[in-house]
């Protein structure tokens, strides 16, 4: 697995890995700032920029805390399009069984129709990455 870490702090750890071609982002269990929740994603877009690598998207969000309805809302408006200009596909995202974070991903799953991708639910990271692996 060939690994490249874009950044790693107390918010986040954001980094691709060739293998999956995947742009990652596990989400730690510290409260998230409105301005480290955008700045992770914006780096790995700043990242894949121009290289024609990011085919696939996973997020770890078990720690992640309470997003913010302005921070989806910028998400589904900015990240996912911009995404998609380098190449996005499919998004995988690791979820607990938190309602809040349950039903942050439904809003975004259903904001994300208007998009040529496909995003999924998972409750364990093999299962993820498995079905990432399932259209190489």
């Amino acid at each position: 697995m060939a690994i490249t870490v874009i950044q790693d702090n107390e918010y986040s750890k954001v980094y691709f890995d060739t293998d999956l071609q995947a742009g990652i982002i596990d989400w730690k269990d510290k409260k998230l700032p409105s301005e480290e929740y955008r700045a992770a994603f914006e780096k790995l877009i700043e990242y894949t920029k121009g290289k024609n690598i990011f085919v696939n998207y996973l997020a770890d969000t078990r720690l992640q805390s309470v997003v913010s309805p302005e921070d989806r809302k910028w998400f589904q408006e900015n990240i996912i399009p911009e995404a998609i200009k380098h190449g996005l596909q499919r998004g995988a995202v690791v979820i607990s069984g938190n309602a809040f974070k349950k039903y942050y991903m439904n809003m975004i799953i259903r904001g994300s129709k208007m998009f040529p991708i496909e995003i999924k639910m998972f409750d364990n990271l093999d299962k993820a990455r498995k079905w990432l692996k399932s259209f190489e």
